[in-house]
């Protein structure tokens, strides 16, 4: 079961990340062109399901993306709803939240490595060592039950996909190269190789919360403030 410990670990890798990129605005520019298939992203949002909704986050703040999404389908399937004909997308873009449709390998080869080698002011509170017997993206880990906002859980349940921002990739592997001393072209590359499963690079985030939107989708943006 994903603990509150693996969140704030991921919070801790946010933090990180978002000092990075600005650390190391300076390096050389990843900008591999992305070979996108607008086709193949129009074709994905092509459903008969009557119920087609889009949550869109910017932030990690604790997988909260992927508990609207469990907290919804529950919705649904309390009345009287199946699953069948409820299709879930979420788009992760423009901060942090990009991080959680990498695999484990990509947390575990770069966005873990990161966060130990920023400074210990991006993470006043969490050490990241904290992750050394566990590793991983802590949400695609699978907890079981009625609740269960794991990716995996969440793919398997309602087919859900993830579409994520290409402009933020490039510019957490230009931060993540500077920090690891690695090419930022080669971490781009690999990172882009080590997506979720049902996960898909777009050229912009926000283009993709408008293109989805065309699409019928109805949006919740979890990164919105609570007192909005």
């Amino acid at each position: 079961m994903t603990t509150r410990k693996d969140f704030l670990v991921a919070g801790t890798i946010a933090a990180a990340l978002a000092g990075g990129a600005t650390a190391g605005a300076t390096a050389a520019p990843a900008n591999p062109k992305l070979d996108f298939d607008l086709d193949a992203f129009n074709a994905l949002l092509e459903t008969s399901q009557s119920h087609k909704n889009l949550f869109a986050a910017c932030v990690i703040n604790g997988g909260e993306v992927f508990g609207a999404i469990r907290n919804t389908l529950n919705a649904y399937r309390d009345t009287g709803i199946d699953w069948n004909d409820v299709f879930p997308v979420a788009v992760l873009y423009h901060g942090v939240s990009i991080a959680l449709a990498f695999d484990d390998a990509a947390w575990n080869d770069y966005f873990i490595p990161f966060a130990r080698h920023s400074p210990k002011s991006y993470a006043p509170r969490v050490q990241i060592e904290s992750v050394r017997t566990t590793g991983g993206n802590p949400c695609l880990r699978e907890q079981g039950g009625r609740n269960d906002t794991s990716i995996r859980s969440l793919i398997a349940d309602a087919g859900t996909r993830f579409f994520v921002c290409n402009n933020a990739a490039h510019g957490f592997a230009n931060a993540i190269a500077v920090k690891l001393k690695k090419s930022p072209d080669t971490v781009y590359a690999d990172l882009a190789r080590h997506l979720v499963p049902n996960a898909m690079l777009v050229p912009a985030g926000v283009w993709a919360v408008h293109a989805i939107q065309e699409q019928r989708f109805t949006l919740l943006h979890t990164s919105l403030p609570s007192n909005a």
